[in-house]
């Protein structure tokens, strides 16, 4: 099937829905744009027909429409991911130990007593 721009555009945002059905009125707003929608709000309504049609999006019981879930082959499970080789990691913070803050030969800004009692 030869898809219009109009069509087009109703399946790029159906797949931006992430498989959530959405109605015919949202669909009209976002995939068309401001303008488009003030100018006529259901001009997506004579192209949905086709798309279902051809398989390319599906329609609920209710009248909300989705891109189909791409099925992964039973068969196999994805493969996991591989972690980033030792090389190619960037050098954060060293810490020494359990001591998080480990003393300095730098002089101390507070010294002697918090609260200093005059006599």
């Amino acid at each position: 099937m030869i898809l219009s721009s109009e069509a087009s555009e109703i399946i790029t945002y159906l797949k931006t829905a992430q498989g959530e059905f959405v109605n015919l009125a949202e669909i009209s707003r976002r995939a068309g744009g401001k303008r488009r929608f003030e100018g006529s709000p259901d001009w997506a309504k004579n192209l949905m027909s086709p798309l279902v049609d051809a398989g390319m999006i599906e329609v609920n019981s209710r009248g909300h429409y989705r891109v189909p879930p791409t099925a992964q082959p039973k068969g196999e499970p994805p493969a996991p991911a591989k972690p980033a080789s030792p090389s190619r990691r960037t050098p954060r913070g060293k810490i020494l130990g359990d001591n998080y803050f480990p003393e300095s030969d730098a002089p101390r800004v507070v010294a002697g007593d918090y609260f200093p009692t005059s006599d």
